[in-house]
């Protein structure tokens, strides 16, 4: 049924109906065990699409709304996903500790595919101090991030507009370079950005890349984790709540 009615929604800007049906698919996708029988991979491509549209709209409302409010840092905690946003990170800092590599006030990292609404790079920067740069095929949404990074009062990194995969990231600076759910709808797509970024890293450096698992394939791309070449995955985590993304760990290989 949330299928359904989302693919039967044709405008995916935030509205009561459009809020309403997205709302029923996480919560559907979160309780599900796996995909219906019904659900064939034309199906689960196109609501994976209508999931990105949608994303994108709300992130870009979202971001101008916290922006041009009279106080920002409280309508930032009105977001309806910010403490999914803080729980996630919190794991996934976590996961990079267990892995080997600690981020701190002195760490650099970059975030490909940051979009208009850039919270993880937000909590990352909240819970550990590392400066982060922000990197998207979407001038618009770097101009709208750093307008909001001005006007939440965070000292944002570089906002960079990287080209399809390629992005031209300063060779060696990052300890960690954050791979977006929505940067890369396949694991070829994934492995260019990988291979672009990689320079980019370093040394000792990890690679975070996000995913989906399951039922939870209906809101972002899968691919396999051990596909990808020229890195070595250190850690897979597939979160059985409400968290949505799995998030895989990886050092250069």
């Amino acid at each position: 049924m949330a299928i359904k009615t989302v693919m039967n929604l044709h405008e995916f800007a935030p509205s009561p109906d459009v809020n309403a049906a997205f709302s029923g698919l996480v919560a559907a996708a979160v309780q599900a065990t796996a995909l219906p029988s019904w659900c064939n991979n034309e199906v689960c491509r196109e609501v994976q699409r209508r999931c990105s549209l949608s994303e994108s709209e709300m992130e870009m409302y979202w971001s101008r709304r916290i922006t041009s409010s009279a106080r920002p840092q409280q309508e930032l905690e009105k977001f309806w996903y910010i403490d999914n946003y803080r729980e996630l990170v919190r794991r996934e800092v976590g996961l990079l500790a267990g892995s080997g590599l600690f981020l701190s006030e002195g760490s650099h990292v970059a975030m490909i595919g940051s979009g208009p609404l850039p919270l993880t790079a937000w909590c990352l920067w909240h819970h550990t101090g590392a400066m982060v740069d922000l990197v998207d095929v979407a001038p618009a949404a770097l101009v709208q991030s750093c307008e909001l990074a001005q006007a939440i009062t965070w000292p944002v990194g570089e906002c960079l507009v990287a080209d399809g995969a390629a992005a031209a990231l300063p060779d060696s600076a990052y300890d960690v370079i954050y791979v977006a759910g929505l940067a890369g709808d396949s694991a070829e797509a994934k492995q260019q950005i990988i291979d672009n970024i990689l320079p980019a890293l370093r040394p000792s450096g990890r690679i975070v890349v996000r995913g989906a698992h399951g039922a939870k394939t209906l809101l972002y791309p899968a691919f396999d984790p051990n596909s990808l070449r020229r890195v070595q995955l250190l850690v897979e985590y597939n979160p059985d709540d409400d968290i949505i993304n799995s998030v895989y760990v990886y050092k250069k290989g």
